[in-house]
């Protein structure tokens, strides 16, 4: 009889654990059934996990990114709406030069706001440029309503997070589109010299969605856009339609809550401005007002930099040298950009520039991020250099800056030397001028441009207070050169 009460017992226990599956909770078995397990499951499956449950490549940074069948989607999170930030645009491969170079940035940055309007995300164009500075409710209610944000674009949303923290959206067609605010076409390239004109057709079928990475501060989207272009001027056309394709780095960064402090250009000194537009109750007209270009240079050791001694700052001001240079030339480099240096001395730093190589082991180093400030080779017979920067619109805050030498600007070199200083210096009374003559005159050219990189605009009194005796005088000119600033564009004493 036990025995028969075993089997019964054994075979009550298997039909249980058919009909039943077990949860074990502090050491006990809970029956739990199987719709409610079923319910579970299907809960999990959230229109979130629905909308991305094909294959795709997620980027985690400060906007999460998914491409997903050569679609780009942002995930972005609902506390990022109506922040401030910038898009800059830069170039990183060209099937012709002649209409931009590498690692340029052929268009300002776009300085914009994301916000939500019912089921849609706005990406805004920011204005900031009128302001009331005397706190005047009623004025600045009326700046308000007067410089609302434009909207330069709109995403309809597609799915939530499962938490509701982010909203995803669509972003293809602004990435992969011919938009004129992020054009490959630079308004200053070869192509458009001697007063030459550019058209351009867009190829949409010829274009696509590149490379994507994202970081704490920022994120970077890579587009490859094809088009065709036609260059025509007074005596005719000289190209038509000639195919073309631009694989564009555009890189998003987050700007702080509070801007930098503005500090007013003083207008006896030659310094890059933002232009704010005041209306002000105090004074009887509109007043406008210049805010500095600046680097935010800020001691380490506060104290001792107010007790006259010399500090790095907490964050320098840094190059990063291309390393498509050639290597005789970058010696030259790094002392045009290292030489400043004696200049932030005399106001209290020391070390607060650099110049680096192009970092090989750094994964988050991107020449192309808008980020970096960088020095830049262009493969290409013009006669330059350039050293523009980017700002934040709201404080003139320099976010950063690039330099562009172009091959030929040692064809100038070699000319100048030649044409102005051979007469007394017969080591340039040849068609190859030595290199540490030519390499010297690199260093002024490189300096020069990082002037324009620090926010210095050009200074063509500074060479008109010296004398013309003083000029004429050799021990005068041996001792403090021709001319009182590098951005001045006095060349050689001749």
């Amino acid at each position: 009889m036990i025995k028969v009460n075993k089997l019964l017992l054994i075979l009550t226990c298997s039909f249980a654990f058919g009909l039943y599956q077990p949860e074990c909770s502090a050491g006990v078995f809970k029956k739990k059934k199987k719709n409610e397990a079923n319910k579970e499951a299907v809960k999990e499956k959230n229109e979130y996990d629905k909308f991305f449950s094909e294959k795709h490549t997620t980027v985690n940074g400060l906007i999460k990114m998914h491409k997903m069948k050569g679609k780009l989607y942002f995930e972005l999170p609902i506390n990022l709406l109506n922040r401030d930030m910038l898009l800059g645009s830069t170039v990183s491969e060209i099937s012709d030069n002649a209409n931009a170079i590498i690692g340029s940035k052929p268009t300002d940055p776009i300085h914009f706001r994301f916000s939500k309007m019912n089921d849609i995300i706005c990406m805004n164009l920011v204005q900031s440029e009128n302001i009331n500075s005397d706190q005047d409710e009623n004025i600045q209610r009326s700046i308000a309503k007067s410089n609302i944000d434009a909207i330069l674009e709109t995403f309809k949303i597609s799915v939530y997070t499962p938490d509701s923290s982010a909203v995803v959206f669509d972003v293809t067609d602004f990435f992969v589109g011919d938009n004129k605010l992020m054009t490959p076409f630079d308004k200053y390239s070869a192509n458009l010299s001697w007063g030459m004109r550019r058209s351009e057709i867009f190829q949409k079928d010829k274009s696509s969605l590149g490379e994507i990475k994202a970081f704490p501060d920022n994120v970077l989207i890579r587009s490859n856009l094809s088009y065709t272009y036609t260059i025509s001027g007074s005596r005719g056309t000289s190209a038509k339609d000639i195919p073309f394709t631009a694989l564009m780095t555009r890189s998003i960064i987050l700007l702080e809550e509070t801007p930098y402090r503005p500090r007013i250009t003083d207008s006896r000194i030659a310094i890059f401005p933002v232009q704010i537009t005041d209306y002000s109750a105090k004074e009887q007209k509109t007043k406008n007002i210049y805010y500095a270009y600046r680097w935010r240079l800020e001691p380490s050791d506060m104290e001792a930099y107010k007790r006259g001694e010399k500090v790095e700052p907490k964050k320098p001001i840094v190059f990063y040298i291309d390393n498509n240079f050639p290597e005789k030339w970058r010696k030259y480099i790094k002392e045009g950009v290292n030489q400043w240096n004696e200049l932030f001395s005399e106001i209290g730093f020391k070390n607060a520039i650099k110049a680096v190589d192009f970092p090989e082991n750094d994964p988050e180093f991107d020449p192309d991020n808008i980020k970096y400030s960088c020095i830049r080779y262009a493969p290409i017979a013009i006669e330059n250099a350039m050293g523009p920067s980017w700002v934040d619109p709201r404080s003139g805050e320099i976010l950063s800056a690039s330099v562009y030498l172009y091959h030929d600007a040692i064809e100038l070199l070699n000319n100048w030397l030649f044409i102005q200083t051979s007469q007394a210096d017969k080591r340039v009374r040849h068609t190859l001028i030595p290199d540490e003559i030519i390499g010297d005159g690199l260093r002024y050219v490189i300096s020069h441009e990082v002037g324009h990189c620090l926010g210095f605009m050009h200074n063509m009194s500074a060479s008109s207070v010296i004398p013309v005796d003083s000029l004429r005088s050799p021990s005068f000119t041996q001792k403090y050169g021709t001319t009182t600033s590098i951005m001045d564009y006095a060349r050689f004493n001749y």
